[in-house]
C-alpha cells in the first residue's frame, strides 16, 4: 500500500506513521509525523491500566474499612466485658453498702455541712429560709460565716451552711 507525502501529496511513499522516511520529490523528513501519529492515537492499554489500578485502590480501601470496624469491634466487646464487670462491681458494692447502713443504727445527731455559692439576688435572710425553712435563722449564717454588720454578699462567694439532722 502507498501513502501520499502529507507536504507535497506525492503518492508512492512507504507507510511514513510507521518507518522513518524521506519524501524524495519534496525531500522532507516525515520523521515528525510518525510521532504526531502515534501521539494521537488512542492506547488501549492505558484503559486497562487505569482500570487495574482503581480497582486495586478500592480493594486496599475496602479492605482497611474492614480490617478497622473488625479491630472496633473487638474494641467495643472488650470494652463492654469491663463495663460490665464494672456494674457487677458496682451492684456488689451496693449491696454490701446497703447492708452495711441496715446493721449501723443512728443513735446521735449528726451536723451536715453544706458549702453554698452566692448567686445574683441572695441574701442572707433568703438563704436561711430556704435552707432552715426560717429567715430568722440569718444570724447563724452570719456567725458561721464571720459576717459583721455592715457587710455585702458577692456573687460566688462561699458561704457554710451547717444543718443540724434531727
Amino acid at each position: 500500500m502507498s501513502y501520499n507525502c502529507p507536504i507535497c501529496n506525492k503518492a508512492g511513499l512507504p507507510d511514513y506513521t510507521k518507518n522513518d522516511v524521506v519524501c524524495p520529490q519534496c525531500n522532507s523528513d516525515l520523521k515528525a509525523f510518525m510521532l504526531l501519529d502515534s501521539i494521537s492515537k488512542p492506547q488501549k492499554f492505558k484503559i486497562g491500566t487505569y482500570v487495574i489500578i482503581g480497582v486495586s485502590v478500592l480493594s486496599i480501601v475496602f479492605l482497611g474499612l474492614f480490617l478497622k470496624s473488625n479491630s472496633d469491634r473487638k474494641e467495643l466487646i472488650t470494652a463492654n466485658h469491663s463495663l460490665n464487670d464494672s456494674i457487677v462491681q458496682m451492684q456488689r458494692a451496693v449491696v454490701i453498702t446497703q447492708e452495711e447502713t441496715k446493721l449501723q443504727p443512728i443513735t446521735e445527731k449528726q451536723d451536715v455541712t453544706i458549702q453554698y455559692i452566692v448567686k445574683k439576688g441572695d441574701y442572707p435572710y433568703k438563704i436561711a429560709q430556704f435552707f432552715y425553712n426560717d429567715g430568722s435563722k440569718y444570724k447563724q449564717i452570719e456567725t458561721d460565716n464571720n459576717l459583721k454588720q455592715p457587710y455585702t454578699l458577692k456573687v460566688g462567694q462561699v458561704l457554710t451552711i451547717k444543718i443540724s439532722q434531727e
